[in-house]
């Protein structure tokens, strides 16, 4: 029997981020962007059967808009699981303000 699965989308800021990502690290190694590429599908795929795989994060702030967050090497996928969906709202390198960016959405 298969698992019950969601559905996950990326909002078109979160979209742009991965291309931002990817055409960066693509600059100094194609084969890394592409590796990077498999392994963001990879997990992405895995959240759409478990949900609630990501943790929820260390940010009050954060946490009062609803967001976990799936740690993928160097990056951060933040989402909202609403309803039988999982809306990835941005994909941010840990290093950058994450409270700032995320604040908007």
């Amino acid at each position: 029997m298969r698992p019950n699965r969601y559905t996950v989308r990326l909002l078109s800021i979160a979209e742009q981020d991965l291309q931002e990502i990817l055409d960066f690290i693509a600059a100094d190694s194609l084969q890394a962007a592409l590796t990077l590429a498999d392994r963001i599908e990879t997990d992405l795929y895995r959240l759409g059967q478990h949900p609630y795989l990501g943790k929820v994060p260390n940010d009050e702030g954060l946490v009062g808009m609803g967001y976990r967050v799936l740690v993928i090497e160097n990056y951060l996928v933040f989402y909202k699981v609403k309803g039988r969906t999982v809306l990835v709202h941005r994909i941010l390198h840990g290093a950058r303000d994450l409270p700032g960016l995320l604040e908007d959405m």
